[in-house]
């Protein structure tokens, strides 16, 4: 008989790490892992314009935070650069990359070397 893995019980069994980022005085507890639809949708879109990459981080946001929540922080008066910003500063959390620029809980920014 062939041997199976099982990925669904991997799944299962793995402790799932979550990150608390503040936005507009609000914390929002996310998955600390980046949603599989991000990276696959932003390799197809490699040779598109800018337009499409920023469709992207609105689909990143909205798999991350919630569409409510990114609706709240347009609302609110957050500028797609911004949002932009959000996306990759919550990515560098995750990833923890070998070098970013890091914004501390008290609004300072941080040079940060990963692993």
């Amino acid at each position: 008989m062939d041997k199976v893995l099982d990925f669904d019980r991997f799944l299962a069994e793995k402790r799932q790490e979550t990150l608390t980022v503040r936005v507009y005085g609000q914390d929002y507890r996310i998955k600390k892992e980046i949603p599989a639809l991000v990276p696959v949708l932003l390799a197809r879109q490699a040779e598109e314009d800018a337009e499409e990459k920023g469709k992207v981080l609105l689909q990143a946001g909205d798999l991350m935070f919630g569409r409510e929540a990114i609706d709240s922080f347009c609302r609110k008066g957050m500028s797609a650069e911004k949002l932009a910003e959000l996306v990759e500063q919550v990515f560098a959390r995750i990833l923890d990359t070998e070098e970013t620029q890091v914004l501390e809980d008290d609004g300072t920014v941080d040079e940060k070397k990963g692993k």
